[in-house]
């Protein structure tokens, strides 16, 4: 089933308060932004093309690992990578994995030290995106990698190593890598494909990958990032997107949301306690903020709008401290990195 009309709504301009800036000494090639185990520390994670890995706090303390790997450093997951607590995970392009446990402030001085080595493999190299979570369902985490090289491998920590899972071979390169859950809880991920009229779906319960004809009219250059109903995880691989579209695999639907302003260069999502919450970002520093409370029925749309630094080309956020809040970083071609926290009690009141 096809919702019958776009969802539009024209947006509440909303306000961007900064909290952090600052500006880095050469490109960065990923961000995480992540909270610490106990809730109290927010981090703002960077990897740069030189291999450096920094870390900061809203406060500006900041420490950094340098030429930890030999290649760009090209993704940054956290979670359960050897099922016991919460690590940092940082990916290079040579496919050298590196965990590292949260960094602990120096209680004298306030300096925030290095963090811990915890756990380095390598794996297979083109990594460009990761996620870390119990995605087929068996209450062990696993670690999710997208390849440049039209592929999706799964890892699981056993015996002291991280072995392969399973390895998912799509027709075409990814442009558009999203993650989402069931109502029953089963992960599954949507690939948008270059060029093409389809999708792909991999149902990592069942082991299964299938291609998704779309059913709405689509021109395959006009690039659309799909986004489950139940978002988890989104990514644009290098690529821009022209519009979203909200799909629920087990109801068929499809929901076109309104973009006001064009194309976008990155997006990112965050669960708050009653909305699912997607944001767009374009190189004008044009931010569109979408949400949906209710996964069954067609009913995303625009939320509001505010404006940030211009020229991102990355994204990640986190829910705030507030119940309506959101937390986003980006980072742009120009090496400047930006936290902004965002109140969303006015539009969701």
């Amino acid at each position: 089933m096809i919702c019958s009309e776009m969802i539009s709504r024209s947006g509440t301009s909303v306000s961007a308060s900064a909290l952090f800036a600052t500006h880095l000494n050469a490109p960065s090639s990923s961000v995480l932004m992540v909270w610490s185990r106990d809730h109290q520390q927010l981090f703002i994670i960077v990897g740069k093309y030189n291999g450096d890995l920094l870390f900061f706090t809203p406060s500006r303390q900041h420490t950094k690992l340098e030429n930890i790997f030999k290649s760009p450093l090209t993704t940054i997951c956290f979670g359960k990578l050897r099922q016991s607590s919460d690590e940092i995970v940082a990916i290079s392009a040579g496919g050298q994995i590196r965990s590292f446990d949260f960094p602990q402030t120096d209680a004298q001085n306030g300096e925030l030290h290095k963090p811990l080595p915890l756990f380095e493999q390598l794996v297979q190299a083109n990594i460009c995106a990761s996620y870390i979570g119990d995605i087929d369902g068996d209450g062990s985490s696993e670690l999710l990698v997208l390849m440049t090289d039209r592929c999706v491998r799964t890892y699981r920590y056993v015996a002291n190593h991280l072995a392969p899972l399973n390895k998912y071979e799509v027709p075409s390169h990814v442009y558009g890598f999203t993650l989402g859950t069931t109502i029953s809880g089963l992960c599954y991920a949507l690939l948008a494909e270059r060029n093409e009229n389809y999708m792909v779906k991999i149902d990592f319960s069942s082991n299964s990958c299938n291609i998704l004809p779309q059913t709405l009219a689509s021109n395959p250059l006009n690039r659309e990032l799909m986004v489950p109903n139940q978002p988890i995880y989104l990514s644009l691989v290098g690529s821009l997107a022209a519009r979203l579209l909200v799909i629920n695999p087990e109801s068929g639907t499809e929901t076109i949301l309104e973009n006001p302003v064009g194309d976008f260069t990155c997006a990112t999502t965050v669960n708050l306690q009653n909305m699912y919450v997607v944001m767009t970002l374009d190189i004008f520093g044009n931010l569109l903020i979408y949400g949906w409370n209710d996964h069954t029925a067609c009913q995303a749309h625009l939320l509001a709008k505010t404006t940030v630094l211009p020229d991102a080309d990355r994204i990640t956020s986190v829910s705030g401290r507030n119940e309506n809040e959101v937390l986003v970083c980006i980072c742009t071609v120009y090496f400047k990195v930006a936290v902004y926290r965002i109140d969303l009690s006015c539009v969701l009141c």
